[in-house]
C-alpha cells in the first residue's frame, strides 16, 4: 500500500474516531494481555436518549462503568468493562475475539464470527442504533507493531486499528487473526543468546591456550552445555512462532472451551441481575411503605396544625415554624427513595410537593384573634340563650295560664262564704229595726 493512501485511511479512521458515531464497539487489547470494551450509543432524539438508559441500566447490572457522553450526533452514554490477563485467557471480553494462545514471546488473537440478526442480542449489546447504514461498528484495536491479517473494511494499520460496519439485514463473517509480538521477551532472549555465545567463545579461547588435555575436554563439555541453552531458546522461539502465526486444531479447541466459559458468565449474570432485581423490587416495596405511612403522619399533622392556628390555639410564628419542619420531613423523603422505581419517584415528588404547599400556606391567612374569639363566645352564648328561652317560652306560658287558673279558683273559693255570711248580717239588722 502506497504511503500517502496509509496515511489518508489513517485519518479518515481517526476522523470517524472523534466524531464517534451513533453505535460503536471497540475492544482494546493492551500490551500485558489484558482487554477493554468501550461501547458508545448516542442518539439525536429525545425519545431515542430515553430508550438509552435502559440499555445503561442494563450494562451496568453486568458491571460496567457508565459515563454520559454527548458529541455532534447526540447524548448517550460510554460503557467500559476490562479483564485481567488471566480472565481474557478464560473467555472473551467481547464474544467474538478470542485469544488462542499466550506465550512468553508471543500472543494470538482469533476472530471468525458472523453478525445477523441475532448478533446483538448474543452479543448483549442493547438495541440497535443505526448511524450511516450500519447498525454497528466493531473496532478492535491491538498494540503497535501486531502482525494482522483480517478482512477489515477499514484499517488504520500505523495505529493496529480494524473497523467492520455492520448490518443485521446483512449477514457478515468477522475474520482475523492477530499476533501480538512481546518485544520485551523478544529482546532478551536474544540478549541471553549473545550473552551465552559470548561467554562460549572466551571458553574456547581458553582452551586453546591451556596445555592440560583433561582440562581442555572439561571446557569443551562446559561449553558444549552452554551451546545447548541458546538453542532451547531458539526452539522455543520457533514453536512460539509457528503456535501464533497458524490456526491450529489446539487453538481450535481453545476457542471452543472459552465459548462454553463465557455461556456459563452468561448464565451466571442473569441469575445475579434477577436475584438483584428480585432484591431491589423487596426493597422499594418496603421503602413504598415506609413513606406512605411517613405520609400519612405529614398530612395528619398538617391538619392538626391547620385547625389549631384557625382556632387561634398557637400563633402565626409558630404555625409557620411547625410547618417548615414538616415541609423539611417530607422534602427527606426525596432523599431516602432511591430504592423506588422512576414511576413511584415520580409519584412521591408529586405528592411531597403538594405537602410542601401544603405547609407552606399554612399562616398565610390570618387567625382568629382573642378578642374576637371572646366576642364570638359571647355573641354564640346570648344566642344560644335566646334559642332555649324562644324553645321554653310556650310552656312557660301555659304554667302561667294554670297559675292564673288555679289563682282565680282559689278566690272564687273563698267569696262563697263571706256572701253568705253577708247576708246573714244583713237579715239580722233588718229583724232587729222592726220592733223599733
Amino acid at each position: 500500500m502506497k504511503s500517502y493512501v496509509k496515511l489518508g485511511a489513517t485519518l479518515l479512521l481517526a476522523l470517524s474516531f472523534v466524531l464517534l458515531t451513533g453505535f460503536r464497539a471497540q475492544t482494546i487489547i493492551h500490551d500485558d494481555g489484558s482487554e477493554t470494551q468501550d461501547v458508545l450509543k448516542v442518539s439525536e432524539t429525545a425519545e431515542g436518549q430515553k430508550a438509552l438508559r435502559s440499555d445503561a441500566d442494563e450494562f451496568q447490572k453486568r458491571n460496567y462503568t457508565i459515563m454520559d457522553y454527548n458529541n455532534s450526533n447526540g447524548e448517550g452514554f460510554r460503557a467500559m468493562k476490562t479483564v485481567t490477563k488471566e480472565g481474557a485467557n478464560k473467555s472473551s471480553v467481547d464474544r467474538i475475539i478470542h485469544k488462542t494462545h499466550d506465550g512468553l514471546i508471543c500472543s494470538t488473537y482469533y476472530i471468525d464470527y458472523t453478525f445477523d440478526e441475532n448478533s446483538l442480542e448474543h452479543l448483549r449489546l442493547g438495541m440497535a442504533m443505526e448511524e450511516n447504514g450500519a447498525d454497528l461498528e466493531y473496532i478492535v484495536s491491538f498494540p503497535s507493531g501486531t502482525e494482522v491479517e483480517g478482512n477489515s473494511t477499514t484499517a488504520d494499520e500505523q495505529g493496529s486499528t480494524y473497523m467492520w460496519s455492520l448490518n443485521a439485514s446483512e449477514p457478515f463473517q468477522i475474520q482475523l487473526q492477530a499476533t501480538v509480538w512481546h518485544k520485551l521477551f523478544i529482546y532478551i532472549a536474544l540478549f541471553l543468546i549473545v550473552v551465552i555465545v559470548g561467554v562460549v567463545l572466551i571458553i574456547e579461547h581458553r582452551r586453546r591456550n591451556v596445555i592440560s588435555w583433561k582440562q581442555a575436554a572439561h571446557l569443551r563439555r562446559i561449553e558444549m552445555m552452554l551451546l545447548c541453552l541458546p538453542i532451547a531458546i531458539l526452539a522455543y522461539m520457533g514453536y512460539e512462532y509457528y503456535v501464533g502465526t497458524h490456526v491450529t486444531a489446539a487453538s481450535l479447541e481453545r476457542v471452543s472451551e472459552q465459548q462454553q466459559e463465557e455461556l456459563l458468565e452468561s448464565r451466571e449474570e442473569d441469575k445475579k441481575i434477577h436475584d438483584a432485581d428480585a432484591q431491589k423490587q423487596r426493597s422499594g416495596e418496603l421503602a413504598a411503605a415506609r413513606i406512605r405511612t411517613k405520609t400519612a403522619e405529614i398530612s395528619s399533622a398538617l391538619r392538626e396544625l391547620n385547625r389549631n392556628y384557625h382556632s387561634g390555639r398557637i400563633s402565626q410564628r409558630e404555625a409557620r415554624s411547625q410547618a417548615s419542619v414538616l415541609a423539611e420531613q417530607a422534602q427527606e423523603m426525596l432523599f431516602s427513595s432511591k430504592e423506588l422505581s422512576q414511576a413511584d419517584q415520580d409519584v412521591l415528588q408529586q405528592l411531597v410537593d403538594r405537602l410542601v404547599s401544603e405547609a407552606n400556606s399554612i399562616g398565610d391567612e390570618p387567625a382568629v384573634s382573642q378578642t374576637e374569639r371572646r366576642g364570638v363566645s359571647e355573641e354564640q352564648q346570648r344566642a344560644d340563650a335566646m334559642a332555649s328561652k324562644d324553645k321554653d317560652s310556650p310552656s312557660d306560658e301555659r304554667a302561667k295560664n294554670e297559675e292564673s287558673e288555679r289563682q282565680e279558683e282559689a278566690s272564687s273559693d273563698s267569696g262563697a262564704p263571706q256572701e253568705r255570711k253577708g247576708g246573714s248580717d244583713a237579715g239580722k239588722s233588718e229583724s232587729e229595726k222592726k220592733p223599733k
